[in-house]
């Protein structure tokens, strides 16, 4: 009884400190960078220890070479009467010259455990004319970059330890670098249309999804993609490959949705694994062309394997091996190893 009765005072009391304490913050301010001697390639690093990042390019003409719009709404308990000070550090702002980098670190606050409500963003505006490497990540929040059409890209990396990564890329964009996307716990979606993606494309997140839409893109160099814990999709439509490439995506615990439609010649020849430890792997696979074949090899140490022919089919199963009738023949191929540990594999297919 003494200790319920402690429990319920010191909850009481507690709840009156938080309403006394009550209160609402609000902090804007903006950060321009134009330089005097501008390089091939002006580096963008922004790193925040919490809220959204959001990248976007100018729709009207400007100077500015980046500009960086910064919003902040802080609801709660522990919130009366405060300033920035009490929140945050002295924000870092080196727009001297190339690299030019954002920094927002947090002071420890009980508004950010108790608080009601908090909202950090971080809003930045690029040139369309300029070419970036970018560097982009948030401890806790989301990171989104949105690419319009013909833009060129250097190297990319976005990240956060937990919160979501998305990537919209429109058409006739080209990452001329590196591209990467990672999160320990989180969500990563990339959708592109025509872009090309000259060295290939690396994703990893711990825990959560993987999505990854692919249409009528140029692929220069190796996709891999890995998950702990989460599921992940993949979905390719008539895509140019400018040489041989490898496909490797795994998950431990999770499924895997694999489509590929191919209906123009592809011009190279792609391998890899797709892998899950405890889960199911769905594929579904089609091609119009006789140039093109495929084969996946699939092996299950406790469960199913099985085909379904999509349409006119064209493709057939022995023991562990689905491919298509021209395979042996064909130009340029698919060629996967399907492998799980305790899960199904079911692969829907059609080669004409």
């Amino acid at each position: 009884m003494i200790v319920a009765a402690c429990i319920v005072t010191g909850g009481t009391a507690f709840g009156v400190v938080i309403a006394a304490t009550w209160g609402e913050y609000r902090y804007s301010d903006s950060y321009s960078y134009k330089p005097e001697a501008p390089t091939s390639v002006e580096r963008i690093n922004i790193n925040i220890d919490i809220g959204q990042i959001n990248i976007k390019y100018n729709t009207t003409p400007t100077d500015y070479y980046a500009y960086v719009d910064l919003d902040v709404k802080i609801v709660g308990g522990f919130v009366a009467g405060k300033s920035y000070s009490d929140f945050f550090n002295l924000i870092e702002w080196d727009n001297d010259s190339s690299p030019v980098s954002f920094d927002l670190d947090i002071k420890f606050n009980p508004v950010f455990i108790f608080g009601l409500s908090h909202r950090i963003t971080i809003d930045v505006t690029l040139r369309t004319d300029v070419i970036y490497d970018i560097n982009a990540f948030s401890s806790t929040g989301a990171v989104d970059l949105n690419v319009p059409e013909n833009i060129v890209v250097n190297n990319t990396s976005l990240g956060t330890s937990t919160g979501s990564i998305v990537l919209n890329s429109a058409k006739d964009t080209t990452f001329h670098g590196t591209l990467g996307l990672s999160t320990s716990t989180g969500s990563i979606s990339l959708y592109a249309k025509k872009t090309n993606f000259t060295h290939g494309l690396i994703t990893s997140t711990s825990t959560g999804s993987l999505t990854l839409n692919f249409s009528q893109c140029i692929i220069g160099d190796n996709l891999i993609g890995t998950v702990s814990t989460g599921s992940i999709s993949i979905k390719s439509y008539n895509m140019l490959y400018m040489k041989d490439c490898t496909w490797n995506f795994h998950t431990d615990t999770g499924s895997v949705d694999l489509q590929i439609l191919q209906y123009i010649e592809m011009n190279a020849n792609i391998t890899g694994t797709i892998g899950s430890s405890t889960g199911s792997i769905d594929v579904i696979y089609d091609d119009s062309l006789s140039t093109i074949g495929s084969r996946f090899t699939c092996s299950v140490s406790t469960g199913s394997i099985t085909y379904t022919p999509l349409g006119s089919g064209g493709m057939s199963k022995v023991s562990g091996v689905i491919s298509s009738g021209d395979y042996g023949d064909a130009t340029n191929k698919y060629t996967f190893g399907i492998s799980i540990s305790t899960g199904s594999i079911e692969v829907i297919g059609q080669s004409l």
